[in-house]
């Protein structure tokens, strides 16, 4: 298991997690430490809090721990455990729940969506801490940007929920762990709402109302958004063509990919591949808050 510290501000840190399928830490229990943390994974991981059912993290949500946390992890990529973390103080939990419109001091949940141009940024600021040429404002906005949002989203998810009986919550809990275990390991299939349901023995407004109420997304949301992340590690890492990193991925074309990827990212593939030079977070930056231009 490695943990490195990328970032210190005040108040929170940045930091990047693995841990390899031979580490003993997936035959244990696992304390989180003092801080209250959020994870944004980049393999997907089983994690189950004391207390609370298994859930599957991947890159399309943030998994929240409290400080003192125990939890046990299940292998389910074979890369292992690979995620950015934010650990952030008590302060830090209670001001961000205020904002967001919560009178508490604790975070009343242990997961909730990720947004993707917050996750863009945040992995786009890990690779700045890490060059030691990120400029500090820059990385330390996206940190907290990142993390603002993550909890502004599991709070809005979290209270849509309407009352329904355990029973009823449990099995929706259930049936939807599979069909995001189904949809993380097919990905880049054209599996649709039909095929799924059939493989997952329900119908199909069943699974579509379920899968939304707990997860926030869609399920062609949830697919679309598992291959746009997995394109960012390929576009930081690859040399292909971008026309072979869309197919292989499940887009249908090159036009198609960047198309959905701007649209999620509001970058380009190529601008974003382009963000690895040394002055790759500003430049993203600039990309993003750039006004929308519009033909007359």
């Amino acid at each position: 298991m490695t943990q490195v510290s990328l970032y210190q501000g005040s108040g929170f840190a940045l930091g990047e997690f693995r841990c390899t399928p031979d580490d003993p830490r997936w035959r244990q229990e696992n304390d989180v430490g003092p801080l209250a943390v959020a994870a944004f994974p980049i393999t997907s991981v089983v994690i189950r809090h004391v207390g609370h059912e298994a859930v599957l993290a991947n890159a399309n949500h943030v998994v929240f721990y409290r400080g003192g946390d125990r939890y046990r992890r299940v292998l389910h990529d074979a890369r292992g455990d690979h995620c950015l973390f934010v650990e952030f103080d008590v302060e830090a939990v209670a001001e961000l729940l205020g904002s967001a419109g919560a009178a508490m001091r604790d975070l009343p949940f242990v997961h909730g969506p990720s947004l993707a141009r917050q996750y863009l940024r945040l992995r786009v600021a890990a690779r700045a801490a890490c060059s030691a040429e990120g400029e500090a404002l820059a990385i330390e906005e996206a940190i907290c940007d990142a993390l603002s949002a993550a909890v502004e989203a599991g709070i809005k998810l979290h209270r849509v929920r309407r009352a329904m009986r355990a029973a009823t919550v449990a099995e929706h809990a259930r049936l939807v762990e599979r069909a995001k275990h189904l949809l993380t390991e097919r990905a880049a299939e054209h599996d649709s709402l039909t095929s799924l349901a059939s493989r997952l023995h329900v119908s199909e407004f069943h699974l579509a109302r379920a899968f939304r109420a707990r997860t926030g997304f869609t399920l062609h949301r949830y697919r679309t958004h598992l291959r746009l992340r997995s394109a960012l590690d390929r576009l930081s890492r690859s040399p292909d063509d971008l026309t072979t990193v869309a197919t292989e991925l499940g887009f249908y074309s090159h036009s198609h990919f960047t198309g959905v990827f701007r649209s999620a990212f509001g970058a380009s593939p190529s601008e974003v591949r382009a963000t690895s030079g040394r002055r790759g977070l500003a430049e993203l930056r600039r990309i993003l808050e750039a006004p929308v231009v519009t033909s007359s």
